[in-house]
């Protein structure tokens, strides 16, 4: 019988879980790359206690094989995040089932402490071909509830922006932090599944993450103030991911977020980046998938998003 070990999540354990979850990933028909850092930052920013929120299962050589986060909303919010997964090589060992058994016992324990006035859901995804994380979450009462589209382009040609009136695309600055999380909060309230983060706690996963990359970031400016932003992020080596883009209300369907794209494919060819990446819901009533597609972005991934009310 394989003997396995379970223990809590390490800060020296960033890569290995960043490179499990891409495995995972790709074997679900995924591509995207998840660097270190990134896992740093989602576990400083959203887990509450390492020994008590995380489970990371190897076998006796220390090879991890298996990791759980359970993943806190922001103050007000309502998506508890089981994050992580099984090594397609060791999975219907019963791995999975007791490590998302484990996350939703303590989820449920966490809301108690947390938030017992307050209706949470716990949330995990899956690529659509990983039939057998489906299953699973299936079995354990998990519905689907949304999908999305993980999307990428090419950027070795560059991009020339369109010119829009009254509006002037400009790099980044530190400045206008607060500004563009006010905007941000505009452009996204009342899209599915979107939870209000305090200030902190949004610079904490965006502009503030050790991922970000500002020299590439743009922002749209009317009359002095941000309309729009596109903000991207290492992913891997060539390759940004496009965190976040977003138009004020007011700004819509003007072409702000076309232009945007285009001069940061334009600015990360001529950095040296030679790939972008994304992912935007399928069902957006904003229609974000046409405006990347446009900017040259193809689908290349469908991811289901499954809920469990806690």
């Amino acid at each position: 019988m394989t003997k396995f070990l379970t223990r809590a999540y390490g800060l020296e354990d960033a890569a290995a879980v960043a490179g499990l979850l891409n495995t995972i990933s790709k074997a679900g028909g995924g591509d995207l790359e998840l660097p270190a850092a990134a896992i740093a930052n989602v576990v400083n920013a959203e887990v509450q206690d390492l020994t008590s929120d995380t489970r990371v299962i190897t076998d006796t050589d220390g090879e991890l094989l298996a990791v759980g986060l359970v993943r806190l909303p922001p103050d007000g919010g309502f998506r508890v995040s089981l994050t992580g997964g099984v090594h397609p090589e060791r999975r219907r060992l019963g791995i999975g089932r007791d490590l998302l058994a484990w996350q939703l016992s303590r989820a449920v324990e966490r809301h108690a402490e947390v938030a017992p006035d307050r209706r949470w859901q716990a949330e995990v995804d899956a690529g659509v071909p990983d039939v057998s994380a489906i299953r699973m979450y299936e079995r354990l009462g998990f519905i689907v509830e949304r999908f999305f589209f993980e999307m990428s382009a090419s950027i070795t040609t560059p991009q020339t922006a369109s010119d829009i009136d009254g509006v002037r695309v400009v790099p980044y600055v530190a400045d206008r932090q607060r500004e563009l999380h006010a905007v941000q909060k505009a452009a996204f309230r009342g899209t599915w599944g979107y939870q209000e983060r305090s200030f902190e706690s949004w610079a904490a996963m965006t502009v503030r993450s050790k991922t970000f990359v500002p020299d590439i970031a743009r922002l749209a400016i009317a009359d002095d103030e941000v309309v729009g932003y596109v903000l991207p992020y290492i992913d891997a080596p060539q390759a940004l991911y496009i965190g976040q883009v977003g138009t004020a209300p007011s700004w819509r369907r003007r072409g702000v977020a076309s232009a945007l794209l285009a001069e940061v494919m334009g600015v990360a060819s001529r950095s040296g980046y030679i790939k972008a990446a994304l992912e935007t819901d399928a069902d957006s009533l904003s229609g974000a998938s046409g405006v990347y597609q446009k900017a040259g972005f193809d689908i290349n991934h469908r991811i289901a998003v499954y809920r469990k009310p806690i």
